[in-house]
């Protein structure tokens, strides 16, 4: 199964939340908007970012990057030793498409790769969409928060400690929660800072430590 995305793809009005493919495009086009960067710095990006919760193969990523250089998201460019990938416009407009597109449930594996990707590379989108973006995020945690059933300590299925894990799981979505909406109502307008990204064998590029 191919996770690659063909490139006439439309992401405006799309309801589908993320999956694995837009993870993996999310991913690079967030890293080459930072600087040049390259394949092993894209899959560590993902891993990095996802915890190990989600992690795509080095080919199946570097199949996606030449996907992006071919339609023109992306602009290829080998110095002699690294194969750099930069954004270019169309990677730029295609990378603000791809924040906006939903999440699955925040507390399913896919949904919080999905959030943490968004989150990571959500201060690159404008202020204005930031904010929907984020909104967005929180309007998904509340529903979340709806469907959780109330506790009873008459029900015996889930025992002591289902109930005690349950419990702490909904603490953690409600604090989950919490930090969205400080990160809402953080002033949106300075938020992004370039830096020079990491030094290997003297080339800076943007890594999952930038």
């Amino acid at each position: 199964m191919s996770f690659s995305r063909p490139a006439s793809f439309s992401f405006i009005g799309s309801t589908r939340p993320m999956g694995p493919g837009d993870f993996i495009w999310l991913a690079a086009l967030g890293c080459a908007s930072r600087g040049p960067t390259t394949a092993d710095a894209v899959c560590a990006c993902i891993d990095h970012v996802a915890a190990g919760q989600w992690a795509p193969s080095a080919q199946l990523v570097c199949d996606c990057l030449d996907e992006m250089a071919r339609a023109r998201h992306l602009s290829y460019a080998h110095d002699g030793r690294y194969g750099l990938f930069s954004s270019t416009t169309q990677g730029f407009g295609i990378l603000r498409m791809m924040l906006s597109l939903p999440i699955e449930r925040p507390t399913t594996p896919l949904g919080q790769v999905g959030l943490r990707l968004k989150l990571a590379f959500l201060d690159l989108a404008q202020p204005e969409d930031r904010l929907q973006h984020l909104q967005d995020l929180i309007v998904a945690h509340r529903e979340e928060l709806a469907r959780r059933p109330a506790p009873c300590e008459s029900c015996q299925s889930p025992g002591c400690f289902g109930r005690m894990w349950g419990e702490h799981h909904t603490q953690s979505l409600r604090r989950d929660l919490e930090l969205l909406e400080r990160m809402r109502a953080m002033p949106q307008t300075q938020l992004t800072t370039r830096r020079e990204g990491c030094s290997q064998d003297g080339l800076h590029i943007n890594c999952i430590l930038n």
